[in-house]
């Protein structure tokens, strides 16, 4: 389908920024009960580690359409599929990067993902 990339050094870029967002994503105590730890620790990590993924991520998508080459790739639908939960927790967290904003509405738009936001469950995250 061509979404890993076009070709292998373009797939490497893909699966490292994929990684990259995952690390980050694994921070965050998901599973945690205790909804005061839970609550200081998604803070922290909102707040403290958050502005470096989002700093190197503005900066590697620079002023292209999509994170790696010229076409969408696994690794633009990942950062819109983490950014949709990241910002349900804090909304004005990407304020200060609209190029990623801008990346997640590319891929909101295209026309198979806007039909299924469309027909989805509507869920807390």
């Amino acid at each position: 389908t061509g979404l890993a990339g076009q070709t292998p050094v373009e797939q490497a870029l893909a699966d490292a920024i994929v990684d990259t967002i995952d690390d980050f994503m694994t921070l965050f105590p998901w599973a945690e009960k205790n909804q005061d730890v839970r609550k200081q620790a998604f803070d922290d990590i909102l707040t403290n580690k958050a502005p470096e993924l989002l700093k190197d991520l503005d900066t590697f998508l620079g002023d292209n359409n999509w994170l790696v080459g010229k076409s969408v790739t696994w690794a633009d639908f990942y950062w819109d599929v983490c950014s949709t939960t990241l910002l349900s927790c804090k909304p004005d967290l990407a304020d200060n990067y609209p190029r990623l904003l801008a990346l997640r509405d590319r891929v909101q738009a295209l026309p198979a993902i806007a039909a299924w936001i469309q027909k989805r469950p509507k869920t807390v995250m």
